[in-house]
């Protein structure tokens, strides 16, 4: 007997993997930091459990620091030591190629439903143009050199809908339950797709519509068992970001995503793309099924919502648009399908301005990931070195930096999170500056690495000593592109009087 012979659209799918790897990789491996300093948050978290000092911060603390639990177990088991960044950098690139991945197999899996011998599909066009498309996502190359757990969101994102699309009821309860641990907006979108499948029953095939259910049980019953873990191990259910910045949020959140986020979408701003993708959604309508509109409908109802319950700031890029990279994902894939629905002429005009903008926004890209790495070497790593070296070995630094900080430290050597992000205590103080401010004293600082401009704020509350100074001509986290310099102080006694800081239940 012969053997099967590979799927004809294999070569594609592996082609499009390799391109996303070669792209991930031109875009970080040539950057000596991460584009973000939390992801060296992640890596102390890391260090903690390797050293066996549990989920801490600092050595014996519990803390809910990170909101990414499955992406710290990740590092944990790969190998950081040593060339921790490019080998950060070499799990993420894998990731980013795994999304290319599963964007071909769940292109696959919507073709072969869609495809009928009346009106076949051009399924290796659609393979190369959505693949192409994922792969070369600016938010996700970015999400990459962030050192963040972008990359494993993307991945998940796409091999969820997978498994729903392909009926695959455990398999889209596991992805489920893996995308909330990564990221908590991955929960919203796999609410989206249960209540989109359930909604569209009528065009939504029974196993698929039990899958996204799963799914949705599946993040669920995550959310319940991490939320749990923290009220046994911190005393609280929310991880410390819920406090500090995952209140509010409003309708202005909308200018944020059509100002930091849509205009790296380049299937959108190109315009070609809004048409493949009306043309792919009229086709499968008129076909009686719903895969795409599911897959549509689960992206854009889950980003609008994130829009407007997160509080987002003007001015801020990459940090937050990050939230918004593994939602968008899919969109790509139903934009591809637009080349089965309309004429050749017509699919060739459409996909011009997009290839065209790809191109284009792919060097911007490279520049912006390389600036930030650079902001992080400078501003945090080269912080962190110093304190390292000049700082007494049993220093109490308080920091608004608090990756670096932390990883490139002695371990006797305690950091204050002065954000509150790495401190329970402080993050629930995060609306009550008097009481915040009370904690921070209790800390009993000894040093500070913070922003020049908290100086102001800082010598109101303590005699300060400059040591070090860190300049940064080009910092480009935020708009404007602007100076940013970072100072290294020893505090003295505090100018707070004992009388405005009574004992709390918040000191230590």
């Amino acid at each position: 007997m012969s053997e099967p012979s590979r799927p004809p659209e294999a070569p594609i799918a592996l082609a499009i993997t390799v391109l996303a790897a070669v792209l991930a990789a031109l875009v970080s491996l040539p950057c000596e930091d991460f584009a973000l300093d939390d992801a060296w948050i992640h890596l102390a978290y890391v260090k903690s459990l390797q050293l066996g000092d549990g989920w801490s911060y600092n050595p014996g603390d519990h803390e809910a620091g990170c909101s990414s639990p499955l992406w710290v177990l990740l590092l944990w088991a790969w190998p950081t030591a040593g060339a921790t960044v490019p080998r950060v950098f070499a799990l993420a690139i894998l990731l980013h190629a795994a999304t290319a991945w599963a964007a071909a197999a769940l292109i696959s899996a919507i073709a072969r439903r869609a495809a009928t011998p009346q009106q076949p599909l051009p399924l290796r066009s659609i393979l190369a143009l959505g693949g192409a498309l994922v792969a070369s996502a600016p938010l996700s190359l970015h999400g990459v050199g962030s050192g963040m757990e972008v990359a494993l969101a993307c991945a998940l994102a796409l091999g969820g809908l997978w498994a729903t699309i392909e009926g695959r009821v455990r398999t889209a309860a596991l992805l489920g339950a893996a995308g909330l641990l990564t990221r908590p907006e991955l929960g919203a979108m796999t609410m989206t797709v249960a209540v989109a499948a359930v909604a569209l029953r009528a065009r939504v095939e029974p196993q698929q519509r039990r899958a996204a259910i799963a799914a949705a049980l599946g993040a669920a019953i995550a959310a319940a068992s991490w939320c749990a873990w923290l009220l046994a191990t911190v005393g609280q259910p929310l991880p410390n970001a819920f406090y500090v910045k995952g209140r509010g949020g409003s309708l202005s959140g909308l200018g944020y995503l059509a100002e930091q986020v849509l205009p790296w979408q380049p299937w959108l701003i190109g315009l070609g793309g809004l048409v493949l993708a009306a043309a792919a959604l009229r086709r499968e309508w008129q076909q009686g099924r719903a895969a795409l509109s599911v897959v549509a409908l689960a992206a854009t109802s889950a980003t609008v919502v994130v829009a407007c319950t997160r509080p987002l700031h003007e001015g801020v890029q990459f940090f937050e648009a990050r939230y918004f990279a593994p939602l968008l994902a899919p969109l790509p894939v139903v934009v591809a399908f637009g080349l089965g629905a309309l004429p050749r002429w017509g699919a060739a005009i459409a996909v011009v301005p997009v290839t065209l903008l790809v191109g284009l926004q792919g060097r911007d890209t490279l520049v912006r990931v390389r600036d930030a790495s650079d902001d992080t070497l400078v501003l945090h790593t080269g912080a962190a070195r110093f304190v390292a070296d000049a700082l007494p070995r049993d220093a109490v630094v308080a920091v608004e930096g608090a990756g670096a900080l932390r990883w490139g430290t002695p371990r006797t050597m305690t950091i204050v999170d002065l954000v509150g992000l790495n401190d329970h205590h402080g993050a629930r103080l995060h609306a009550h500056r008097q009481a915040k401010v009370c904690h921070w004293i209790a800390r009993g600082p000894t040093h500070a690495v913070v922003p020049a401009h908290w100086l102001p704020m800082l010598g109101e509350l303590f005699a300060l000593r400059p040591m070090a100074r860190f300049d940064d001509a080009h910092y480009t986290q935020v708009e404007p592109i602007g100076p940013m310099a970072v100072v290294v102080l020893e505090l003295g006694p505090p100018r707070v009087p004992p009388q405005a800081c009574p004992p709390g239940p918040a000191d230590r």
